[in-house]
């Protein structure tokens, strides 16, 4: 009965740890990914007159590398831009709340499980 509180307080630790990480994970992957086609989306737009054939070529350019939420002509990325600023301020936020709450989950689950044994 000892071993199976035990397992399970653990468990009721990893659980909620594992989650935490793997959102932070996904989390970051996808602004990185945001980021980055952003950044090549600003360079077909910033590129010199004469590179692209078109407006339609150099749309089509900025398509290919990211197909935008929304198209509303020159405002054709803000949704993406939006989401790029949310995400930076919340990774900035949630950073030390983040340590905090895995720090408490250690230490409640290592004080659950020594509490079963003691």
């Amino acid at each position: 009965m000892k071993l199976t509180l035990t397992l399970m307080t653990v468990a009721g630790g990893l659980l909620p740890l594992i989650a935490i990480v793997w959102g932070g994970l996904a989390l970051r992957a996808d602004y990185r990914r945001l980021v980055n086609e952003l950044e090549a989306i600003d360079r077909v737009i910033e590129a010199p007159e004469g590179t692209y054939e078109s407006s339609e070529a150099q749309s089509a350019a900025m398509y290919a590398i990211r197909q935008p939420a929304f198209n509303f002509g020159r405002l054709t990325y803000t949704y993406e831009w939006a989401q790029r600023l949310v995400w930076e301020q919340a990774m900035n936020d949630l950073r030390g709340p983040t340590w905090l709450a895995v720090a408490g989950l250690l230490l409640a689950t290592v004080a659950g499980a020594w509490s079963v044994w003691v």
